[in-house]
């Protein structure tokens, strides 16, 4: 069995290019990594009642999301057990009923078998419905709204899992009295590159948005000097490498001229701050922020809204991305529609900061998947050993640029990848 912690080098900071395009090393993470680590799959203000549902991945497994009529939310994987047709085919609804499209069998919103056509007759009666149920997902818990699930009975609580990178998700998701809530609407888009390339650069790639984005910052949605690094490195502007492979970015930079109604409600917010928020996180209230939960969940607030997203892995050269806008559960009408003009133009499929992003990731795979060139490791040093333990801040810090928490990113998965696998 091949030892794949030999793919990321801690002494000198590399990692091998088979991480993005080996098959066998995308399989291996498919039940190393994501049946193991809690994945975000839906926000539960899109399950306000019961018999909601949505559909989503985990990983490469489709499942349902329902809240029960217990109002408990439950997930299950969307696979009939009779011969495995999806029994949800809808994205999103209310219904007491999922119907396989195949034979016709039947499951409530507990994942129980009701219906089975002919049971009397072609089973004689004999087969025990209660055996048969839609395979539950054995773990499901909450933190601030977002809603994670995780397919190993016997792993760490959400709380644990988080660990200290809660303090940073606190600075968007608890930043208002009565929290967030999601946009209606799922954007979904197909991008070639690996899903590694997108989370870490959520996670910890500030280096890249100088260059990259540069026509963004030519026409005002972005810095107009200094590459996105703020101009208070350690205390407004630094990134943060957290446990189990979770990492941040923060950095101060003066927005553009906001409209009137969403500069007074962006007040409003940081005086409910002063009572949801410690006074060493009040201070970054409104930067810009920018993460990743491992594996594959990111978040951003930029130019005044903020969005969540999954990259769900689809093979080594490709991914989808599905995301969705949050705002405050109070905010203004007129302050949801600036919020979803901005994110449409900025972090969408439309969005401009999107296609850059995705036109570079594509062609990394395609570069990387040369014989020779998948030999040659790739530098994740930026930074190394100049990180600091803070008094203030959670996890180990550094300024933009640096690349301790995308390294960081890789330390945790090269640990998932040589556990156990069970």
């Amino acid at each position: 069995m091949e030892n794949y912690g030999d793919l990321v080098d801690l002494a000198r900071q590399t990692v091998s290019p088979r991480l993005f395009v080996d098959q066998d090393v995308y399989q291996a993470e498919q039940k190393r990594v994501f049946t193991k680590c809690w994945l975000y799959v839906a926000h539960e203000t899109q399950l306000p009642n019961a018999r909601d549902f949505l559909t989503t991945y985990m990983g490469e497994e489709p499942v349902i999301v329902v809240r029960g009529e217990d109002l408990k939310l439950r997930v299950f994987l969307n696979s009939c057990r009779h011969r495995g047709p999806r029994v949800c085919r809808t994205d999103h609804g209310n219904n007491a009923l999922f119907v396989c499209p195949y034979h016709g069998w039947s499951y409530d919103c507990k994942g129980q078998l009701r219906g089975v056509p002919q049971h009397d007759t072609a089973y004689h009666g004999e087969l025990n419905k209660a055996d048969w149920g839609l395979i539950e997902v054995p773990r499901v818990e909450v933190f601030r709204g977002l809603v994670f699930a995780n397919f190993d009975p016997e792993c760490i609580t959400l709380e644990d899992y988080l660990g200290d990178f809660r303090w940073y998700l606190d600075l968007v998701l608890n930043r208002s009295k009565n929290g967030m809530r999601c946009l209606p609407g799922t954007h979904r888009w197909r991008l070639g590159g690996n899903w590694k390339l997108a989370a870490e650069q959520f996670l910890g790639d500030n280096y890249h948005a100088g260059t990259l984005h540069r026509s963004m910052m030519m026409i005002g949605l972005g810095p107009t000097e200094g590459d996105f690094q703020g101009s208070a490195p350690w205390e407004t502007d630094f990134e943060a490498k957290c446990a189990n492979g979770h990492g941040w970015i923060n950095f101060y930079i003066p927005a553009p001229p906001l409209p009137p109604v969403q500069e007074a409600f962006f007040e409003r917010v940081k005086q409910e701050a002063r009572e949801t928020l410690t006074p060493e996180q009040q201070k970054l209230v409104h930067h810009v922020q920018v993460g990743t939960v491992f594996p594959n969940f990111s978040i951003i607030s930029f130019l005044g809204f903020t969005s969540v997203r999954v990259w769900h892995p689809v093979g080594t050269h490709q991914m989808h991305a599905w995301s969705w806008g949050l705002v405050e559960k109070d905010a203004p009408e007129e302050v949801e529609d600036i919020v979803r003009k901005t994110q449409v133009l900025t972090f969408s499929p439309s969005g401009i900061y999107e296609q850059d992003d995705g036109v570079v990731w594509q062609s990394t795979v395609e570069a990387l998947d040369g014989v020779v060139r998948r030999n040659y490791p790739l530098n994740y040093q930026q930074g190394a050993g100049h990180g600091k333990v803070m008094a203030d801040k959670p996890g180990l810090i550094h300024p933009p640029s640096t690349e301790i928490g995308v390294f960081g990113f890789y330390e945790f998965w090269r640990d998932m990848m040589t556990r156990e696998a069970s």
